[in-house]
């Protein structure tokens, strides 16, 4: 049956106000239009729904019957329709996704900060997790989308750089090499490297980058968090090669660029392949994007 929500919100309306003029009023129609949609949902249910005489208007058995039922499917379109309205002009919802530890503890942390006092109402999930177990999120479908390296078995999914993450060697005060200019990755050969876990898509960059050039890569120690790793060193246990962000914070270390291109990797986006992002979803990306080129123009 066509129109038949107008129908029952004209059907309710009448019942309400307990007379067709006032209802119609409230809805803004004439009287015979508001009479003509009633009739049409009697006629759609076979029964009539009110009893109509030249002084009364009263329902009927069915009526009776009916008028909560009715009532509550538009209570239920209602918040339906409020609640979609909410996410659309996001006032709510939830943003769930995954992302590299280092960006959780660099840019991340700043962009969620402006982000909450922007929409209070959006809930967000955050998993820090390494890069193979972004894609592995994304793909099952758990989190809306990722922020991580793009990889070589990216199949089902689609992947947009936003920004450009460097290496950079992280050293404690008064080592040798703290003063050092224009420093290449030979200059580390058998240095004692403080290095993340092997499932760490930085752990495996530096794995790559050593063998590539035939160096010899020291592992000294392996710890799981870049937080442990920072720690070490600056107890003077070791160097190593983190992203520029993970100093943030962290007092009491040295950091030097090395002087090679293959340091620099893109971070980006990760969703599957033609999926739509929710609202709010896009405007936290917004903030992010935002966040990235004033870091771009610093």
């Amino acid at each position: 049956m066509k129109n038949s929500i107008q129908c029952i919100r004209a059907f309710v309306a009448v019942a309400r106000a307990g007379h067709f003029a006032k209802a119609a009023a409230q809805l803004h129609l004439s009287p015979s239009a508001l009479t003509v949609q009633v009739q049409q949902l009697e006629s759609w249910l076979g029964v009539a729904l009110l009893d109509r005489g030249p002084r009364h208007l009263e329902l009927t058995q069915a009526g009776r019957q009916n008028i909560g039922p009715m009532e509550k499917i538009l209570m239920d379109l209602d918040n339906i329709v409020e609640q979609n309205q909410d996410l659309a002009a996001v006032r709510r919802g939830v943003i769930e996704f995954a992302a590299l530890p280092s960006l959780c503890s660099g840019i991340l942390a700043e962009v969620l900060k402006r982000f909450g006092e922007d929409y209070p109402g959006v809930e967000i999930r955050l998993r820090d997790v390494v890069a193979q177990r972004i894609e592995e999120l994304v793909r099952n479908g758990d989190v809306d989308f990722g922020l991580g390296v793009q990889t070589r078995n990216a199949s089902g999914l689609a992947f947009k750089p936003l920004l450009v993450d460097r290496l950079c060697l992280f050293l404690p005060m008064g080592h040798a090499l703290a003063n050092s200019r224009n420093l290449t990755l030979a200059a580390l050969e058998g240095q004692p490297m403080i290095l993340t876990g092997r499932d760490s898509s930085v752990r495996m960059q530096i794995e790559r980058l050593f063998e590539d050039r035939n160096l010899i890569l020291n592992r000294h120690i392996e710890a799981n968090y870049m937080s442990t790793v920072i720690a070490l060193v600056k107890q003077g246990l070791g160097i190593t090669l983190l992203p520029e962000s993970a100093a943030q914070g962290h007092g009491g270390l040295v950091s030097l660029r090395i002087e090679e291109a293959a340091l620099d990797r893109d971070i980006g986006l990760i969703t599957r392949s033609e999926y739509d992002l929710s609202p709010a979803a896009q405007a936290f990306l917004d903030r992010l994007v935002d966040c990235v080129r004033g870091l771009s123009l610093n």
